[in-house]
């Protein structure tokens, strides 16, 4: 397709990303757009943010029109009906990038609670950099996508809920490693007492139970997935005996890891 000035430029990237990716960006493009340029109404499958790089513009939802300027930004949700259309006399120039995925909304959800919000130039610049690539690869994307989301970043978390949500991922990448709840306590700067009282809160678990729901479920994908002795699977997963890992395989699931490997064979 040959471009002309006005013509939008499209990096479709479909190809780079899996179905079941949790986070997927489906095209990122550019458009210095002809006076009084249009667009809608229509809807998207997808989560679509717009940089706006110069000029100016609007977009209608639901009635209500927002006009924006070099500097704002604005994003399109899933199924959402939209119009935008840029200025009769200083038509905006934008920068896009559409994603979808099922850690999308929550994404979204720690990123802003706005329609339209300014941005901050980090993330301009990486559309920049992007859009004027040849080749892109799924880190690529993916680097952009977080640098352009940082940059309009409004949703702000108290620094405890925070440290818990840290807690939380380190729980899930080292679940296999000797994990002491006083040691985790300290790394996130809380005492002891206050750290689990602060985890139950937020969990719903105390550290312990819910460390071990994580080795729990590893070890059921063990033993549905692979032929690891059971005693293999309990060390695996962070158990440091075997009789520990039965009772509280036993506990959780209601029968031992044995019977639960047979009736998933069956």
């Amino acid at each position: 397709m040959m471009h002309t000035e006005n013509t939008p430029k499209f990096q479709y990237l479909f190809h780079l990303f899996q179905p079941t990716d949790p986070i997927r960006v489906v095209e990122m493009g550019c458009h210095k757009t002809p006076p009084s340029h249009a667009f809608g109404p229509a809807v998207r499958p997808y989560y679509l943010l717009h940089l706006v790089e110069k000029g100016e513009g609007y977009i209608e939802r639901n009635g209500i029109k927002y006009v924006l300027f070099a500097g704002d930004a604005f994003l399109i949700r899933p199924d959402e009906v939209t119009l935008y259309c840029s200025d009769e006399h200083d038509p905006w120039e934008y920068r896009w990038i559409a994603f979808d995925g099922d850690f999308a909304k929550t994404l979204m959800e720690h990123t802003t609670d706005r329609l339209c919000m300014k941005y901050k130039k980090s993330g301009l610049l990486a559309l920049q950099q992007a859009n004027n690539s040849e080749i892109l690869d799924y880190l690529d994307c993916l680097n952009t996508l977080y640098e352009v989301l940082n940059s309009i970043k409004t949703t702000t978390f108290p620094v405890e809920t925070n440290s818990i949500s840290a807690a939380l991922q380190y729980l899930e990448n080292n679940y296999f490693r000797p994990v002491n709840v006083a040691e985790l306590a300290d790394r996130f700067g809380f005492s002891r007492a206050y750290f689990s009282t602060l985890f139950t809160k937020c969990t719903g678990e105390t550290p312990y139970n819910y460390l071990t729901k994580i080795r729990i479920e590893k070890a059921k994908r063990y033993l549905e997935q692979t032929r690891h002795s059971v005693e293999e699977i309990a060390y695996s997963v962070g158990f440091n005996s075997l009789q520990r890992f039965s009772d509280a395989f036993k506990r959780l699931i209601g029968v031992s890891p044995l019977q639960y490997r047979k009736s998933t064979t069956d």
